[in-house]
């Protein structure tokens, strides 16, 4: 979904991405070296906070969230060539994410969610046009 935005030269943007955390957890078991390049260290640090064990069901689940939210921006920037490494889903203090995004200054927010072997990831925001990444 995109439309005429603000001032600024921008659009309203979104995107949405369900993945089954089931199949990302098998992916990331059968493929060596798919965690790094999709995920950053923080995005990894962050779906261990709390003790959290490395391929525990709880770490999956934060992933597939992360790896949805990152799917999201693509579809709402309209780049689906935007490296996994560009977009990075950080953690505030209270565990909401918040988007960063490389070579940007998009305004995108996110919001995820995971339950019964499913996650979700909607985003949405302001993409410039001038700011979309090539």
């Amino acid at each position: 979904m995109s439309g005429d935005g603000p001032a600024t030269g921008g659009r309203f943007a979104a995107g949405c991405d369900v993945v089954e955390v089931a199949r990302l957890s098998a992916a990331l078991d059968r493929r060596a070296g798919l965690l790094t390049r999709v995920f950053t260290e923080r995005e990894v640090a962050d779906a261990r906070r709390g003790g959290v064990e490395p391929g525990s069901p709880t770490e999956r689940a934060r992933l597939a969230a992360r790896f949805a939210a990152k799917e999201a921006t693509r579809k709402a920037i309209g780049n689906l060539r935007l490296p996994f490494h560009d977009v990075e889903v950080r953690s505030e203090p209270s565990g909401a994410p918040v988007l960063w995004i490389s070579g940007t200054r998009s305004t995108l927010v996110c919001s995820l969610s995971h339950d019964g072997g499913v996650a979700l990831a909607v985003v949405v925001g302001t993409v410039l046009d001038d700011q979309t990444p090539a």
